[in-house]
């Protein structure tokens, strides 16, 4: 008996999956009818309107507020200046008055004491040549300077030897460094 059925049951089945394909195929748009006839003003009868707006021209209906809603008005964005191009000057080289170098500190230019037994001392650097600004590091102090006898002011304690390092960079990519050994002048009265 489930032979016989078999052709039905086949059929109906392509059936359905056919209905299903075609209730779910796309289906072309039909396009408007364009008319090139233009309205006689003069015309009366119905059938000289013109045609209804296509899809294309429809536009949405504008909002318009009610007493519940309050009005919104735009204000008109002020357009933004275009910036104009700046034009960066071409940097100079600094001009090197010679080898960079400077006398190595032999005895402090100043001191003074402070509390807990610590003294405040001031050596003047003599900077000859290079370009400034000159960046000096004096052990882990560093600054920057367009003098040429820049003032190192630190602090020191006890009656041990001051003894550091200074490094002076000049702007034109020269450096010169000493290190100086100075008696504390505090435990030589």
């Amino acid at each position: 008996m489930r032979r016989r059925y078999a052709p039905v049951m086949m059929l109906a089945f392509a059936g359905l999956v056919g209905s299903i394909l075609a209730c779910n195929a796309p289906t072309p748009t039909p396009e408007a009818p364009t008319s090139t006839l233009m309205p006689d003003a003069s015309a009366t009868s119905p059938s000289q309107e013109t045609l209804p707006p296509t899809p294309t021209q429809w536009f949405p209906p504008t909002h318009t507020p009610t007493s519940a809603q309050p009005a919104v008005t735009e204000t008109p964005s002020t357009p933004t200046p275009t910036p104009s191009p700046t034009i960066t000057p071409t940097p100079t080289p600094p001009i090197s008055t010679g080898p960079l170098d400077f006398a190595r500190p032999d005895q402090l230019d100043s001191w003074q004491s402070l509390p807990d037994g610590k003294y405040e001392c001031t050596i003047v650097l003599q900077i000859r040549g290079g370009a400034p600004p000159y960046t000096i590091h004096h052990d882990l102090d560093v600054f920057t300077t367009q003098q040429t006898r820049p003032p190192l002011v630190f602090t020191a304690h006890g009656c041990g030897a001051i003894v550091h390092t200074i490094k002076v960079e000049s702007a034109d990519g020269q450096s010169a460094v000493h290190d100086y050994w100075i008696p504390a002048p505090w435990c030589e009265e």
